[in-house]
């Protein structure tokens, strides 16, 4: 007898290959069959009266690892029919993290990201001890690294401090990451240069890691950034995956296909590149990131300090609109603050769905000026959504083969705001740009959220709709599926997501939580 049949279901399998009407029956948490032969009497079984049946979606490029610690089940990711997270991103993961890590470097990284552990030890322990709603994969995060045993500081590191680095990466995946992540327009990863990379990426290939990186910039240096991520792939010798890939500024968006061409020469000679990117025109990230680097060593709170001085306010003016040095994504310079769309503000909860020109109005200040006085109210600490990109390359990059979908959603219980990919990426990247502009088929659209990524990642047992894989399963309408998420309300619920299984047992009915709760680390 099964634990579970799933009858009449429109499956899509994972592979890409052709859907196909089957019945799946479950037992002991696996596919155990599917067939269009009546699969008989079972413990509990659904008609899926033609639904679509896919393994649960996999969010390729996540910020669950310190979500978690306030929001373990992850109910709004579940209704977007995701059932696992691949986190520790952007080099922002919360381990591991030593006792005598400097003080400052804590005090930033426990600003940032809440709660931190010393190791991927303790902290799937504590994952094993709360109600978690998916299953979690992460990387090791450079920043954290670096952070560890540099501080924040702005210099290149010596000879020990790379081996000191080198071994906690190798430790790291030892213990169960998939490899290291960097963020480069972060403090402290955008202080360090290639050659720190391609050593630390040295490491984490040793250890049987991979390499992940919210690259140096996605504007002005996008073509010199694209070429570092090769010459990191050719030189570590290691898989190489380019995070949430974009043109960020409209005098800059033409260059989308020579970076993709660029990549598509590198995987030619056998490197192996990937990329993940989300269906939205606008990016979400910390205010932070508009800051010239050189102002950051003492992390947001530190600069928060520092901006009640009028002379460091004005020498930042003049980085920013006078300098505009390329080594460093200047968006304040290129998107345009009428652009930045303010998420979160904990000090200034007033200016929360503002735009920073609306914001400035309000403060009798102008726009830049407006920034410099909520950073110090908020010490240092702001999220926005920049209105940066253009369709056009939002579906030329999800078309590129290479391409596996993130929501690069940052989502903490309580938030008033924030962005909308954190609620509605994948019912939008299905509706919208699968059903209604036809960027790709069906099964190549489920292939790349599904089967496509749990290879990539190395997510065994996931995926796929095969006999022997794990059950985790959504049943979602195809021909109804989209977000309803905006940038004015992101709580909107989504359509067309009705069953979610993990391990074949029900977390989801009718897109309403059961209140059994599945999820667990992924080594």
């Amino acid at each position: 007898m099964y634990d579970l049949v799933i009858k009449n279901a429109n499956i899509y399998d994972g592979t890409g290959e052709a859907a196909y009407v089957s019945n799946v029956g479950v037992k002991d948490g696996k596919i155990a069959k599917i067939s269009k032969e009546d699969l008989g009497i079972s413990k509990e079984t659904v008609n899926a009266d033609g639904l679509a049946l896919s393994s649960g979606f996999i969010d390729a490029h996540s910020h669950s690892d310190y979500a978690v610690t306030t929001d373990p089940h992850r109910l709004h990711v579940l209704r977007m029919g995701v059932t696992t997270e691949v986190a520790g991103q952007c080099g922002s993961s919360i381990s591991p993290t030593l006792p005598d890590m400097p003080k400052e470097a804590r005090a930033h990284f426990e600003k940032m990201y809440g709660k931190l552990y010393p190791d991927l030890r303790t902290q799937i322990e504590a994952l094993e001890k709360t109600e978690l709603g998916t299953n979690q994969r992460y990387f090791c995060g450079h920043n954290v690294v670096r952070g560890n045993v540099m501080g924040l500081e702005n210099r290149v590191p010596t000879g020990n401090e790379i081996k000191e680095m080198s071994e906690l990466i190798e430790s790291s995946v030892a213990e169960g990451t998939a490899g290291l992540s960097t963020g480069l327009s972060y403090v402290p990863g955008i202080y360090c240069n290639s050659e720190e990379l391609i050593e630390l990426s040295r490491a984490a290939a040793k250890a049987g890691g991979m390499y992940t990186t919210h690259s140096r910039s996605e504007s002005m240096g996008l073509f010199d950034s694209v070429e570092e991520c090769i010459r990191i792939a050719r030189e570590a010798n290691i898989p190489v995956n380019i995070s949430h890939f974009k043109c960020v500024g409209k005098v800059f968006w033409e260059r989308c296909e020579k970076a993709l061409s660029m990549i598509d020469e590198a995987i030619a000679e056998g490197l192996d590149i990937t990329l993940d990117a989300y269906p939205y025109i606008a990016t979400s990230t910390t205010t932070l990131s508009v800051i010239p680097p050189k102002f950051l060593t003492s992390g947001g709170a530190g600069l928060a300090k520092m901006l009640h001085d009028t002379e460091v306010v004005e020498a930042i003016r003049r980085e920013i609109y006078e300098i505009n040095d390329p080594s460093w994504d200047n968006s304040m310079y290129y998107v345009g603050l009428e652009n930045f769309l303010i998420v979160k503000a904990e000090k200034t909860p007033q200016f929360v769905g503002k735009t920073y020109v609306e914001a400035a109005k309000e403060l009798g200040l102008e726009p830049f000026y407006a920034v410099m006085e909520l950073l110090r109210l908020n010490d240092g600490d702001i999220w926005e959504c920049r209105f940066s990109m253009c369709e056009d390359n939002v579906e030329t990059i999800l078309r590129h083969p290479r391409c596996m979908v993130g929501s690069d959603g940052i989502y903490m219980a309580g938030d008033l705001s924030c962005h909308p990919r954190a609620m509605g990426t994948f019912p939008r990247y299905l509706g919208h740009y699968i059903r209604e502009r036809g960027i790709l088929s069906r099964e190549e659209g489920i292939r790349r959220i599904t089967g496509m990524t749990a290879e990539r990642y190395g997510l065994k047992g996931k995926g796929f709709v095969k006999e022997g894989m794990d059950a985790d399963l959504v049943l979602f309408d195809y021909d109804s599926i989209i977000d309803r998420a905006d940038f004015f309300d992101p709580f909107k619920a989504n359509v067309g997501i009705s069953s979610v299984y993990m391990n074949g047992i029900a977390v989801l009915k009718n897109n309403e939580p059961t209140g059994e709760w599945m999820g667990k680390y992924i080594k």
